[in-house]
């Protein structure tokens, strides 16, 4: 036997109210924390509050322990090797906090291990551990000019994607995005060149005065050297990267405007959905 009609009609407007009434009464599910923060993550310039207690530990209090200790050794490179000794303790610190290992220690253990070496072969010679640093300073300057001319991707990018994304597939996933843009490109392009020329001149002021000042005297006005030149390239950067940001998003309307015959180069790339990231800032 079949339903009425007016039954018939009735019976799936009650099943609807029903699954609406459920839906109502249905908590939200919470976003968790870390999931929420993901989201909200926008590729970048590395913030420097989260290297600050590497700078500090690995690079300030070092040059404190040094003028502590230099009148209780026979030497300058017995004092420098005691002081360097603080940034390998905060290194292997970190390293058993997070499980994991950070590149930039590996690199600054690797120096402090190359500079002892070569220190303890030419008898406690103090100047090659006073300018280990900035030996690799200047090697790294370097590759990041070269590789704008010789790889697709220069070194500065996957230096500035790991201190931003980390190891963290999504980040650096969206990280990617910012060099699939003409803009971002040309971006990375200039910031590597002017970082490398920046990075070298630093690295040679250093190694220069190394050899004509006294061990203690280098290490008091080491870090003001370094201080002004790499706060000028991050001060550059910011400017840089905000007058890209701006030219993006002018591109990004116009092609929301203009015919695609009628766009500049870049513009319809710019344009296309997820190839359109945000130039990395501050």
């Amino acid at each position: 036997m079949e339903p009425a009609p007016d039954q018939a009609h009735e019976r799936p407007h009650a099943a609807a109210a029903d699954t609406h009434d459920a839906a109502a009464d249905t908590p939200p599910v919470p976003i968790p924390p870390e999931v929420a923060a993901a989201d909200a993550w926008q590729p970048g310039i590395p913030d420097l509050r989260e290297h600050l207690p590497s700078i500090v530990w690995g690079a300030a209090f070092p040059i404190g322990v040094y003028f502590l200790v230099r009148r209780h050794v026979h030497s300058d490179a017995q004092a420098l090797i005691i002081a360097g000794s603080c940034s390998v303790a905060w290194i292997v610190i970190q390293f058993v906090r997070r499980r994991r290992v950070d590149l930039v220690g590996v690199i600054v253990l690797f120096g402090f291990v190359v500079g002892v070496v070569s220190s303890v072969l030419l008898h406690g010679n103090a100047y090659v551990l006073k300018v280990r640093d900035a030996f690799f300073t200047a090697l790294f300057g370097a590759a990041c000019v070269v590789t704008v001319f010789t790889h697709e991707r220069p070194t500065l990018f996957y230096v500035s994607r790991y201190l931003s994304a980390g190891n963290d597939p999504d980040k650096v996933a969206a990280y990617n995005l910012l060099h699939e843009v003409p803009i971002g490109r040309r971006t990375f392009k200039v910031l590597s060149i002017v970082w490398g020329i920046g990075l070298m001149a630093e690295a040679g002021f250093r190694i220069v005065l190394a050899g004509m000042l006294p061990t203690g005297t280098f290490l008091a006005v080491s870090p003001f050297i370094t201080t002004s030149i790499i706060g000028s390239l991050f001060a550059f950067t910011v400017v840089y990267s905000k007058r890209a940001q701006l030219e993006a998003a002018a591109l990004a309307e116009l092609a929301t405007e203009a015919a695609p015959e009628q766009l500049p180069e870049g513009a319809a790339e710019v344009a296309d959905g997820e190839a359109s990231p945000q130039i990395p800032l501050a």
